[in-house]
């Protein structure tokens, strides 16, 4: 069983519009059987409710959303991809 976490802003959305390459490789990811995904995002908790209506409304699907995800300009992660290296190996 893998585990993918991805961001909302930036990632699926840039400056509000969705990124429909983004989606639909997050949508695929969804149907795999060996696969869990979770939108993780820096947005408060207070918009959860508007935050998942958002969601169903660009058509992303997943298993969980992760709200309050720390703020910061950059993060280090040993498992961290760019969005360009993900497409490559999908």
């Amino acid at each position: 069983m893998r585990v993918i976490a991805i961001d909302l802003d930036g990632t699926l959305v840039n400056k509000g519009k969705p990124i429909k390459k983004i989606i639909n490789i997050v949508n695929k990811l969804y149907e795999k059987k060996d696969t869990i995904v979770i939108i993780h995002t820096s947005r408060n908790s207070t918009i959860r409710e508007r935050t998942i209506e958002y969601l169903k409304i660009l058509g992303v699907n997943y298993h969980l959303l992760v709200m309050d995800k720390l703020r910061a300009d950059y993060y280090l992660d040993d498992k961290n991809i760019s969005i360009k290296e993900f497409e490559e190996i999908e």
